[in-house]
This record gives C-alpha cells, structure tokens and sequence, in this order.
C-alpha cells in the first residue's frame, strides 16, 4: 500500500513539474522570438502600425476641435451679414449727418482731418 501511495505522489509530481516545464517553455519560446530578428521585426511593424493609428486619431481629434473652436469663436453666416447691415446703417447716418452739418464726410479719401 505504501508503494502504491509513493507510486500517486511521484506521477502527481510529475504531472506538476511537466505542467510548470510546459508553461515555462511557452514563455521562454515567447522571449526567444522577441529577441529574434523576426521577433524585432514584428515589433517594429506594430510599433510602425501603432504610431500610424496615434497620427491618424490625433488628426481626427484635432479637426474635431477645430471645427468645435470655429464653431464656438467665429461669427456665422447671419451674425456677419447683421454686422454688415448695421455698419452700412451707421455709415448711411454718419454721412447725413455730415451732410446736414456740412461737417467731416467718412468716405471722402480726400479729408484728412
């Protein structure tokens, strides 16, 4: 019976240290290829496909915030064409009032002062 016990234990055992020789070869293997040169060479094709995909999110990002900052800091299309409106307004009185008062007309090139 005592055999038999020792007879378990020694092919539990084994069975252990095959497992951890099995694991420790696939992680040995795994460094192998990494420090091989097709293991370099893969690296630098994802490192070359990762730093691809960082400029190609980075201009998205950037055009995104871009168009957000236009959006948000320039005057649309109605905004400018009010602006004009009220500038030519103000120029239009501007001009009566110089014409009434016989005084500075704004658009005339030739006054200086």
């Amino acid at each position: 019976m005592k055999r038999l016990f020792w007879i378990g234990v020694g092919v539990g055992v084994t069975v252990l240290v095959l497992r951890q020789v099995g694991r420790l070869n696939n992680t040995v293997g795994k460094v192998a290829h990494a420090v091989s040169p097709a293991g370099i060479a893969d690296s630098i094709t994802e490192l070359a496909t990762t730093a691809k995909e960082l400029g190609e999110t980075f201009r998205a990002s950037m055009a995104e915030n871009e168009a957000a900052l236009t959006a948000a800091l320039l005057p649309s299309e109605e905004e400018r064409a009010r602006a004009a409106r009220v500038r030519e307004e103000r120029r239009a009185v501007d001009r009566r009032a110089a014409a009434e008062s016989g005084g500075y007309d704004p658009d005339d090139e030739n006054e200086f002062f």
